[in-house]
């Protein structure tokens, strides 16, 4: 099938492949090294670990890069692969996943900002401020976090979305395996039940056992393998 491929195809699908890859590891890593002792719910504990973290900032901007990669970049090569497909139904929804992607990649920027930046300056603010000020000080920093939960919430199911549309246009294109354009679908509709669970409980468990965990961990071998087979059609 690589033998049929457009010369300037080829290059295009190992950047994607690179990009799907490189980028879900990074966002791995800076996953890892996130501060996540404290139970997430318990806000005063959570703000106060937030605050005393020195590489908050950088951890999230790593989360960020990682993300843009993968949704601005990895699916963007996926998109321009399946586009082509015999399938006009294949070629339609690769049009719609890579609208997904952009939305997603857009939540990721916005999550970032958010839980990467503002929560972390007022954090750093309750922390700071004068005993008379830390019940206003708190509230403020309470509601950037309410924020993030909103924002990571539809985050997660924009991700989830664009995994089922890929998957499904995989499926009907016959240019890659089907069994990792159905594992899209299933994997995607998970993603989306745990962002539907943040819109409801919050940032409710923290380890990797939980819903959240799980989703993000399955997401992650996902994307992953996808990048390698794209690897493999570029040879």
């Amino acid at each position: 099938m690589a033998q049929t491929q457009p010369q300037f195809q080829r290059p295009l699908l190992r950047i994607g492949s690179i990009l799907f890859i490189a980028g879900m590891v990074l966002a791995i890593v800076s996953t890892v090294i996130h501060p996540s002792k404290e139970d997430p719910s318990n806000h005063p504990l959570v703000l106060a670990e937030y605050a005393s973290d020195e590489s908050w900032v950088a951890v999230h901007i790593g989360q960020f890069a990682g993300g843009i990669m993968v949704f601005a970049g990895g699916f963007v090569a996926l998109y321009r692969f399946l586009v082509q497909s015999e399938s006009s139904t294949a070629s339609i929804l690769a049009w719609i996943g890579l609208a997904f992607a952009i939305m997603t990649a857009s939540a990721i920027a916005v999550l970032q900002a958010i839980d990467g930046i503002a929560l972390k300056m007022a954090a750093d603010s309750w922390i700071a401020a004068p005993s008379e000020d830390k019940a206003i000080t708190f509230r403020v920093a309470e509601g950037i976090r309410f924020i993030e939960y909103g924002t990571n919430s539809i985050f997660r199911i924009l991700q989830g979305l664009a995994a089922i549309v890929f998957g499904v246009a995989i499926v009907k294109s016959k240019l890659l395996n089907k069994w990792i354009g159905g594992a899209g679908v299933v994997i995607g509709s998970i993603v989306i039940y745990a962002g539907i669970e943040v819109a409801y409980l919050g940032f409710v468990y923290a380890n990797i056992g939980s819903l959240r965990g799980i989703s993000m961990i399955i997401y992650s071998i996902w994307v992953i393998i996808l990048g390698g087979l794209l690897w493999r059609k570029s040879m």
